[in-house]
């Protein structure tokens, strides 16, 4: 049976507690999902995951990309060191939109960039949306850039230092 919207048990004191003893602190929750075995949470700063009795967490600025796939109940996500993971929560609730929301709340600014010698990256500053911690820049390029390539590098650096004064990053 598929579980819709709101039919999610939220998390129970128990999970909290442990959530609680792992941050540090209690924990906001944004939005919640279930699966066989699993538990997801959208918290201001991280997703929390918590499969077998063990909580993990990354902060949003670090997840790259994320996906939704409805049909499967899945979420996944891929972080920025090209680490994936997923988990199937047909109990998703309010997940989906949360995480998304966070993911892109991260981003602070986002340009396209021509690189010499063809191609282009797309360069990002990110930052967790709670406001904590250091920006964070990532190049992503297109399949033609060589980023191996020293001169590609340096000129990455340097529309990454101008992006940041720009912005005031």
């Amino acid at each position: 049976m598929r579980m819709t919207g709101h039919d999610a048990a939220p998390p129970t004191r128990e999970e909290l507690r442990q959530l609680r003893a792992l941050r540090g602190r209690a924990p906001h929750v944004i939005a919640h999902g279930r699966g066989e075995g699993v538990l997801a949470v959208a918290l201001r700063d991280a997703l929390a995951v918590r499969r077998e009795g063990r909580w993990s967490q990354v902060g949003w600025q670090s997840i790259q990309h994320g996906s939704w796939a409805e049909d499967e109940g899945r979420l996944a996500w891929e972080l920025v060191d090209g680490t994936r993971d997923a988990v199937v929560l047909p109990g998703a609730g309010l997940l989906p939109g949360a995480f998304m929301e966070r993911v892109q709340a991260s981003v602070l600014v986002q340009e396209r960039v021509e690189v010499p010698g063809g191609g282009s990256v797309v360069l990002s500053g990110r930052r967790n949306p709670d406001g904590t911690g250091g920006v964070t820049w990532m190049a992503e390029p297109s399949a033609r850039v060589a980023m191996d390539d020293p001169a590609v590098q340096e000129f990455i650096v340097g529309q990454g230092e101008r992006l940041a004064a720009e912005y005031g990053l």
